[in-house]
Order: C-alpha cells, then sequence, then structure tokens
C-alpha cells in the first residue's frame, strides 16, 4: 500500500450512527456525515482546531442572486499531519443561502448561514484527505457494507470498555475485590465473557468513580 494512502485509509470509514440518511424533495437521496464528528476524528489526528488543522485567510461575502442572497467563501484550510504527510494546504470555496424567498413568496432568512457555511466547508476540505470517503464513494448505499462497518466500530468499542475495566482492575488495591464487583455485576465468569451492554455499563461506572476520585483528593 502506498504510503500516500496512509491518513485515508485510517480515516475513511465512519460509524453509521454518526451517519444519516437525508430524503430531500427533488432531490436524490444520499447519506449525510455529521460534520462535528469528522472535526474530532480530525482532532485526534491532526490536533486542536485552529492550531492543526482549520481555516484561514477567510472571505464571505454576501452575493445578490434574484431574489435571493447568498453567502459566497473562499480561503485556505490547513493542516498538520505530523512527520508523515507535514503541513499541508489548499484552497477551499462554498457558497450558502442567507436569504431566500419560499414557496410561498416569504422572505426566509438563515440566521445560522454564516456558522453553516463554515461547518460545511470544514466537512467539505476533511473529504478531500478522506475523511468519510467510504460514505462520499456511495458505499453507505450497500446495506451490507454498512452492517459490517457497524459491527467493526462496534468491536472497537467493545474493546474500549474492557481496556477502561482492565486498567482500573490492575491500579485496583484489592484486585481480586474489584475483579469479583465487575463479574457480579456483569453475570459472567470472566472479563471476556461480558456483553456490550454490560462492558458499556460498567465501564461508565468506573469512569465516574475514577471522576469522583479525582475529584476528592484535588
Amino acid at each position: 500500500m502506498s504510503e500516500n494512502l496512509t491518513l485515508w485509509n485510517e480515516v475513511r470509514k465512519v460509524d453509521p450512527k454518526f451517519t444519516k440518511d437525508v430524503n430531500a424533495p427533488g432531490k436524490q437521496p444520499f447519506t449525510n456525515i455529521d460534520t462535528y464528528h469528522l472535526i474530532e476524528t480530525a482532532t485526534k489526528h491532526f490536533g486542536a482546531y485552529g492550531k492543526g488543522f482549520g481555516l484561514k485567510d477567510l472571505n464571505i461575502d454576501e452575493v445578490h442572486v434574484g431574489d435571493s442572497i447568498l453567502l459566497k467563501l473562499n480561503g485556505i484550510f490547513f493542516y498538520d499531519a505530523g512527520e508523515l504527510f507535514n503541513t499541508g494546504e489548499f484552497p477551499v470555496f462554498n457558497a450558502m443561502k442567507l436569504m431566500y424567498k419560499t414557496s410561498k413568496g416569504y422572505d426566509k432568512v438563515d440566521e445560522d448561514a454564516y456558522k453553516k457555511i463554515i461547518t460545511n466547508t470544514i466537512g467539505k476540505a476533511l473529504s478531500y484527505l478522506g475523511f468519510g470517503a467510504d460514505v462520499y464513494m456511495g458505499k453507505f448505499e450497500d446495506a451490507a457494507y454498512v452492517q459490517e462497518v457497524a459491527q467493526e466500530f462496534a468491536m472497537e468499542e467493545y474493546h474500549g470498555y474492557l481496556s477502561t475495566i482492565t486498567g482500573y482492575i490492575n491500579q485496583a488495591e484489592n484486585k481480586e475485590k474489584v475483579t469479583a464487583w465487575v463479574l457480579e455485576r456483569g453475570g459472567v465468569q470472566s472479563i471476556e465473557s461480558l456483553s456490550f451492554e454490560s462492558a458499556k455499563e460498567i465501564a461508565k461506572l468506573i469512569t465516574q468513580k475514577m471522576k469522583r476520585a479525582t475529584h476528592a483528593s484535588a
């Protein structure tokens, strides 16, 4: 595999729970991704927004087109992908309705248009780097593929819960007592036998315990 595709392959899949099917009148149905999930994923890879990635040199103009007012954006998207890819940047462009006439002839103003155009532009820019590529490439039209991806992310989430549980046990002064509590709570004979929901519940309880302990010692 080419090193050029390393980042792409790491971010191309999206957990289906962060997507939704959109069926707008007069348009072909499509799958939409929660842009803030993409921003969260980008933060994991690049660092905080505004430092590891983001928009700069922005220009947003209001353009009158017939009975509508459009927001027109142009700027630069930048990112820092670490030692392997270093820093990159490229121009971005976008447009969005600020004011338009409804089908009943009323003027409609989108008060969130400025916020939306920024968020939408970030999402589009990240898609060029491979974020959510499987959705944009139409793979989410295959129900079997969506189910496979959902199971893959669920398994990752499950192992994360188990990691939280075993980490807590390993740090406990009385490992046997904590282990017994976990097994009793989950109704199983071994940590590996915990169901997804039990592991999730126990990991949540452990996280809460750790937070309370941290606050108590502060």
